[in-house]
């Protein structure tokens, strides 16, 4: 063997859980991938292993059932989120700014990674078993904004919630359309939290029609 030459048995080797969980998040590529192309689960396991390139054996010792594959996506996506980004612009002093903020916020994750978490979070298939706690702690991760937004408002907490979601299909609408190429990136976000802001206003009595057409250009 030549001089600085490794041996097979001296060169490092992969543990096999790091492989597992390479192998894993391969397979969760493929099937991001395959579940933004058609909107939702379920997906068909046959076209899962076929885009993989691998059995369907193999898929069912990872994902046994279409609720475990949806729950793995989602974890994959919730570590995705930096966490202290969307604390830091959930807790700007003004509330109007904050929604903003975290618009921006979900506005690019959506860009750069597809409307993947939404349709995550709205499919009934990722709300059964384990899923249901991994969308629970999804929620909890605009908590900090809703209580703004209730206190600022002066709203109950069911209607804070609601106002937060139907502010935050403003960035969804938008980045989906940028995702796709269909709209200017730069435009669509500053569209978006123009549209997030004036809907603030307009809850607090001080908007004007800007919110309801910014809207409609966007959605």
């Amino acid at each position: 063997m030549a001089v600085g030459q490794v041996s097979a048995a001296d060169a490092p080797s992969r543990s096999p859980r790091a492989t597992r969980d390479a192998r894993q998040a391969d397979l969760l590529g493929h099937a991001a991938a395959a579940i933004l192309e058609q909107g939702g689960l379920p997906l068909s396991f046959e076209r899962f292993s076929r885009l993989a390139g691998v059995s369907k054996a193999l898929i069912y010792n990872y994902f046994p059932t279409q609720a475990a594959l949806g729950t793995a996506l989602l974890q994959q996506e919730l570590e995705a989120v930096d966490r202290v980004a969307l604390a830091q612009a959930a807790a700007l002093p003004d509330p109007a700014a904050a929604a903003r903020a975290c618009a921006a916020f979900y506005f690019d994750i959506v860009v750069a990674r597809g409307p993947l978490l939404h349709l995550l979070l709205a499919d009934p298939i990722v709300a059964q078993g384990e899923g249901r706690g991994v969308a629970v702690r999804a929620g909890l991760l605009l908590r900090p904004l809703v209580r703004r937004l209730r206190s600022a408002l002066d709203l109950t907490a069911r209607e804070a919630n609601a106002v937060l979601h139907l502010l935050m299909t403003y960035p969804e609408e938008a980045g989906r359309k940028a995702f796709r190429g269909e709209a200017n990136r730069a435009l669509a976000r500053q569209l978006c939290g123009e549209a997030v802001a004036a809907g603030i206003a307009g809850l607090s009595g001080g908007g004007d029609d800007r919110g309801e057409v910014l809207g409609a250009d966007l959605l």
